[in-house]
């Protein structure tokens, strides 16, 4: 039988391949080792951390086979007035809006179906 689908909630990841571990997994690992063929991925990304947000982003752009058919992220950039109730400047990654806009038509280039909400 099939494991079950995975979902992490309010607990820490890493940012970076390299900080990968048991209790701060780097989520494009995790993915690409539990996949299997056929199975449909949605990555969701909501991390409130621009860091981890663009670590995780920035390997799964370089990654020639990421093994994720789809993604929902809230990037939370300076550039986006719809930003400015939600925290801090220093919270929010210092983009403009067109930017981040190339970040998800870069996504869809890899064949990701590639989702922004705020």
């Amino acid at each position: 039988t099939r494991p079950p689908i995975t979902n992490y909630q309010q607990c820490a990841v890493s940012s970076t391949a390299e900080e990968n571990s048991e209790e701060h997994p780097f989520l494009p690992l995790f993915i690409k080792n539990k996949y299997h063929t056929g199975d449909y991925v949605l990555f969701k990304i909501d991390i409130d951390s621009p860091k981890i947000e663009n670590g995780n982003i920035e390997y799964i752009l370089n990654d020639p086979n990421p093994k994720i058919d789809e993604l929902f992220w809230e990037h939370h950039i300076s550039g986006n007035y719809l930003m400015e109730e939600w925290g801090a400047s220093g919270d929010l990654d210092q983009m403009s809006l067109r930017q981040s806009y190339d970040y998800f038509l870069r996504l869809r280039q890899k064949g990701i179906r590639a989702h922004s909400w705020v």
